[in-house]
């Protein structure tokens, strides 16, 4: 079939993976809560209606996920940890590569929605208006990067093992390899 070939189930070595990676992440590190950090700059910056937008459009997102998290959150959760499972269990029992890679991707994903789902209920339950939202989104802002670098340099390690232990990579052969290794 024409252009299945640009999918390859050898994710860590395919540069789509590591796009969307970087990407997923990038994505998820700007828009706070639905809430673009540069909206968040200026209204500490500029404040007046930049401010108020910012806090509208933080209020508005944090009622709407929370909308659908208590029409059927736990279902959700649910189901999406009931596929990590899967996920992991394909990947790292089974050695499936594309499944490890998947994971690696999603799993840190979802936690750093689930923090998401905490902030929009805090900014619901205590009512969160100005500087103190503001400093919410950038706190929970900051977290999201920390979460990201640290999925993605698990990422990177999980790629390098796989490749140097897994498939043998970078083992000598030839004249100079010690004794089983030709």
């Amino acid at each position: 079939m024409p252009g299945l070939e640009l999918i390859e189930t050898t994710s860590y070595w395919n540069i789509w993976y590591w796009i969307v990676t970087v990407v997923a992440w990038s994505m998820n590190s700007h828009w706070t809560l639905g809430v673009p950090h540069d909206a968040i700059r200026q209204a500490d910056r500029k404040g007046g209606d930049f401010a108020e937008h910012c806090d509208l459009q933080a209020h508005i997102n944090a009622r709407r996920l929370i909308y659908y998290v208590d029409l059927g959150g736990p279902y959700y959760i649910a189901f999406i940890c009931f596929l990590l499972a899967l996920l992991a269990g394909w990947g790292f029992y089974w050695g499936y590569e594309l499944a490890q890679a998947v994971f690696l991707l999603a799993a840190p994903l979802f936690f750093s929605s689930l923090f998401t789902i905490k902030l929009a209920y805090r900014i619901q339950d205590e009512a969160l208006q100005g500087e103190p939202l503001r400093k919410a989104l950038k706190r929970r802002r900051i977290w999201n990067q920390f979460i990201g670098m640290a999925a993605i340099t698990i990422a990177a390690m999980a790629a390098i093992y796989h490749y140097v232990v897994i498939n043998n990579y970078f083992m000598p052969t030839g004249a100079f390899a010690p004794a089983g290794f030709q």
